[in-house]
């Protein structure tokens, strides 16, 4: 089952990072960057992984 997901990180991700999201809709804001769309559970996981082994620092986090 897709979820819709709301996820802010602390930074910004730069041209070629964001291509490994294009799933997601992208939006910067100051010092930090939003990620929005509808992932499963599994791809869920594996985003926070990735961003985890990235050393991302995770702000928010929400599903609606």
């Amino acid at each position: 089952m897709m979820e819709r997901y709301e996820i802010r990180i602390r930074g910004l991700f730069g041209p070629l990072l964001r291509m490994t999201f294009r799933n997601l809709a992208c939006e910067t804001l100051p010092r930090q960057m939003t990620l929005r769309g509808r992932l499963s559970d599994e791809e869920l996981e594996q985003l926070l992984t990735r961003l985890d082994e990235s050393g991302v620092e995770l702000v928010y986090l929400d599903s609606f």
